[in-house]
């Protein structure tokens, strides 16, 4: 008989940060790039910044193992739920800047050789 534990389990962590996500109303697909099952469950990411995996532990802290593109520091730590949310809100507002940033470029850039 197959147990449906695990799954459950598995996306607990998982559902926890998309609640987060729809809090903030921040679009994870901008950020998804696969749900893991580690622990409890959680996610693994890829941002223009940043890369990593944030689950639930057994000990319901979050994981946070993060490492960030230009400097390629790392941050592995247990997070409380509050810590989490503010990490998430740092990693979108950087990946917004980003994103910015690229927008500016490309009008600007677009702007120049309508110019010409």
């Amino acid at each position: 008989m197959k147990s449906h534990f695990k799954e459950e389990v598995g996306s607990y962590g998982f559902n926890g940060l998309l609640r987060i996500f729809n809090k903030y109303e921040i679009d994870h697909t901008n950020w998804i790039t696969k749900e893991i099952d580690e622990e409890r469950g959680g996610i693994e990411f890829q941002l223009p910044s940043a890369y990593g995996k944030i689950y639930l532990t057994w000990a319901d802290f979050y994981r946070a193992d993060i490492t960030f593109v230009n400097t390629q520091k790392t941050f592995n730590d247990l997070c409380s739920l509050a810590d989490i949310e503010h990490i998430i809100k740092l990693l979108e507002e950087q990946r917004e800047k980003h994103v910015d940033s690229l927008r500016t470029m490309l009008m600007k850039m677009f702007k120049e050789s309508e110019e010409e």
